[in-house]
């Protein structure tokens, strides 16, 4: 049996839910996380394997969590409301659990709407492995990985050689559990958007003894969103990566050094 869990704060989800449904595998429940009764989605009624639920309190990370709990099947997929599944995503995800008997995860890459990787290679240019060094040592430009500074490094699908990729973190659109896995406590101890939150999850999943994985031939899209932070949102950025830093035992001087960057950057955009 496989489950589905999205947690959002309603309206249109509906060519989420289509493309979800109308995979090569259907799941056998989705479930909708909503922060209380006042929330809805448009055409709920039209699919026979939805569920309305409520968490009762605003928050990605609690929400979903609910959702976990109310979730029957022995898979369950996180999923955000914006993101649209190919065809075969979740089945390529499902038979990839299902011949691994150890402790994992999987997600597939991750598109933008025009069908290119969500993520820029990058760490090639000049600036870029200056900028890289000074975040995360030798260790330089990871693909998949997180750097001493805390900041995560997306997957292109140039940079799975075989069929799949070991990583340190996934993108919490789209990953698919065994349910004996799932991280069952709250995490997220800030109020607001949760940033850094798949970092955390992440984390918590490797500290678990739970191994993640990226899928060459699972795919999924979303809107591409590259802009700049604004300075109240970076504030909270600042907050939560400081916290998973801590958590992790990273390098605060080295996030420093990233902010100090990423100001630079802002400045010279404006």
């Amino acid at each position: 049996m496989v489950s589905v869990v999205i947690a959002t704060l309603g309206g249109d989800l509906s060519k989420t839910i289509y493309s979800i449904n109308n995979g090569s595998l259907k799941p056998d429940e989705i479930i909708i996380s909503l922060p209380d009764s006042s929330r809805s989605i448009l055409n709920s009624s039209l699919h026979s394997n939805l569920k309305l639920i409520y968490a009762n309190q605003y928050g990605q990370v609690i929400q979903r969590l609910k959702g976990f709990k109310e979730a029957k099947g022995d898979y369950v997929l996180q999923v955000d409301d914006d993101v649209i599944l190919d065809r075969y995503c979740l089945e390529n995800l499902v038979n990839f659990l299902k011949k691994n008997s150890c402790k994992l995860a999987a997600s597939p890459c991750l598109y933008d709407l025009d069908g290119n990787s969500l993520y820029i290679q990058q760490g090639e240019k000049a600036f870029a492995k200056i900028y890289y060094r000074l975040i995360n040592g030798k260790k330089k430009f990871l693909p998949g990985g997180i750097t001493l500074a805390g900041t995560n490094l997306g997957v292109t699908p140039n940079n799975i050689l075989g069929d799949y990729i070991k990583v340190q973190w996934q993108p919490g659109g789209c990953i698919l559990h065994k349910r004996n896995n799932l991280y069952m406590h709250n995490y997220y101890p800030f109020s607001g958007k949760a940033y850094s939150e798949d970092l955390i999850h992440s984390f918590l999943l490797r500290r678990d003894g739970i191994k993640l994985f990226v899928l060459k031939n699972a795919k999924c899209s979303t809107k591409a969103c590259r802009n700049l932070l604004s300075f109240k949102e970076l504030t909270s950025d600042f907050k939560s990566r400081r916290y998973f830093v801590r958590l992790a035992d990273l390098s605060l001087s080295r996030m420093y050094i990233h902010y100090f960057f990423y100001l630079i950057k802002k400045f010279f955009k404006r």
